[in-house]
């Protein structure tokens, strides 16, 4: 199946570093605008201006996907400016692990509160408008962690096994609808991002100590 990207409008979470910064380069080179959606906001500021550079039409927005009402903000805002919403990209994810015995409850919470809330508020937030359109696609970035169980990862692999399965059921289910949207899974292995510095953004709720 193939999509035609020119003219589109592509919404990226996590979009302004690693992966989802290539996706925006990536789809906006194809002739996409592109919506920066993003917790860092001087990489976000960073991105939108080498967009820009490149005559990209680009917005950025800080959003923390954790947060069921920045993400339906995020959704608003898009389609204020643009309009719509073609292509959604949720990338947005956080690393943390250890061993199994060691981890707190703070540990989890961060992981699945970004990696797998974060998917389920984005899907809440811009699949009724993909599925009113009929037409689009949602990108979700699983990873082979979702596949395959590491060591030492256990609130990674647990996101990422359970977005690969939101992926696979949205499929079917549109599939089904004999929809116009799409939906694909990414699960690639280590890619060289940021995701391994990912403490630079934990929440000071989300600190070991913050939650028994």
């Amino acid at each position: 199946m193939t999509y035609d990207i020119p003219g589109k409008v592509a919404v990226i979470t996590g979009g302004a570093s690693g992966m989802g910064k290539a996706m925006a380069l990536r789809f906006g080179a194809s002739g996409a605008k592109i919506v920066v959606a993003d917790i860092e906001e001087p990489a976000i500021d960073s991105t939108v201006a080498q967009l820009g550079d490149s005559d990209i039409e680009a917005i950025g927005v800080v959003t923390n996907v954790s947060n069921e009402a920045a993400v339906l903000a995020l959704r608003d805002i898009t389609l204020e400016r643009f309009g719509r919403a073609d292509i959604v990209c949720l990338n947005a994810g956080v690393g943390a692990g250890g061993p199994m015995a060691s981890l707190t409850k703070a540990d989890w919470a961060w992981v699945l509160d970004v990696n797998l809330w974060g998917v389920i508020n984005g899907l809440t937030a811009f699949l009724p408008a993909l599925q009113a359109q009929d037409d689009g696609h949602i990108v979700i970035t699983a990873s082979v962690a979702g596949i395959l169980s590491y060591p030492g990862m256990g609130p990674y692999n647990a996101s990422k096994h359970a977005v690969l399965s939101i992926a696979e059921s949205l499929h079917h289910e549109l599939v089904a609808a004999n929809s116009g949207v799409g939906v694909s899974a990414l699960c690639p292995g280590l890619v060289n991002t940021n995701i391994l510095d990912s403490e630079r953004n934990r929440p000071e709720h989300y600190q070991k100590s913050a939650l028994n």
